[in-house]
């Protein structure tokens, strides 16, 4: 028995999560009300919107690209596999979008709620364009997204 209600957690988690992506915050139906990290009213900072997706089914939403990395590497600390899937909210669209395959631009002049950010987007295309238009510094991938580099951002 418990193995069948792990693989219909499993089974549900993953069908949400293919489910997320493209969806903008509007579509969702979440009940929180504000950031855990930063404690801002989520509503107020839609178009910024992080998610992380707990093994649990969980969705915890977040202020800001740079919180959710936090929030991430919080989690991750406690349990290793604790998260399930991360997102983020292209700049560009206002979609969700998979968080592990976005393009980030750092040191652009445009800021977040929590200050100096990274700004996601789905395309490189609209990266690079976003990177030219707004005086970017770097364009990164997930993999910078590191706990120095966090907390980088959270000093300047």
């Amino acid at each position: 028995m418990k193995k069948l209600f792990f693989l219909l957690v499993f089974i549900s988690a993953t069908l949400f999560g293919a489910d997320f992506i493209g969806k903008e915050y509007k579509d969702l139906d979440l009940k929180q009300e504000s950031c855990p990290i930063k404690t801002v009213a989520i509503e107020k900072h839609k178009d910024w919107l992080g998610y992380i997706e707990l093994k649990d089914g969980k969705i915890v939403a977040l202020s800001s690209p740079k919180y959710t990395f936090a929030y991430m590497l919080i989690e991750q600390k406690k349990d290793e596999k604790s998260v399930l899937n991360i997102y983020v909210t292209d700049f560009k669209t206002k979609k969700i979008i998979d968080a592990k395959t976005a393009y980030y631009v750092f040191g652009s002049n445009i800021m977040s709620v929590g200050g100096d950010d990274v700004i996601p987007f789905a395309l490189e295309s609209d990266a690079k364009e976003f990177y030219k238009e707004k005086h970017g510094r770097q364009i990164y991938r997930f993999d910078r997204m590191t706990e120095n580099f966090i907390n980088y951002l959270d000093m300047r």
